[in-house]
């Protein structure tokens, strides 16, 4: 079975342990999982995966935290083919801010753009984490594992 390939970008480290929460959900029926912080997944790697989880926070206006600064950078003038990746994003942010949870949003148009196939809907967490679990049980489904 093909690998779950788990990426997240954390500012306050929120993000990161919803990621190592997701992990562990997939380990627990057996999938094979991979766990990688944002910036340290490469262009070239990313265009190898198939199934995909993102869980994202958002800093300042919208902005993608430091743990994906480099590859947002990288991504958003990339000329990459995405299009056998199935994926979903898992956005964190907070309603008071204007742009609520625009660096999930900006992740989940871009890979879209790239010709990556949503699965299922980017879940958007207001000041916390409610839903993750759902979410997660509903992309495993849909990644078909």
């Amino acid at each position: 079975m093909t690998k779950l390939n788990i990426i997240y970008a954390s500012e306050m480290g929120t993000a990161m342990a919803l990621a190592e929460d997701v992990e562990v959900t997939a380990k627990n029926k057996g999938i094979d999982t991979e766990l990688s912080e944002m910036d340290d997944v490469s262009l070239e790697s990313l265009q190898d995966m198939e199934r995909v989880m993102v869980v994202i926070s958002s800093t300042g206006d919208g902005d993608v935290p430091m743990m994906g600064e480099e590859f947002w950078t990288a991504i958003e003038k990339a000329d990459i083919d995405l299009s056998k990746m199935n994926y979903s994003v898992c956005a964190l942010g907070n309603k008071m801010y204007f742009n609520f949870c625009g660096a999930g949003k900006k992740i989940d148009k871009r890979f879209s753009e790239l010709g990556a196939t949503c699965v299922v809907n980017r879940h958007e967490c207001d000041d916390g984490i409610d839903g993750w679990d759902v979410w997660a049980e509903e992309v495993i489904s849909a990644l078909g594992y």
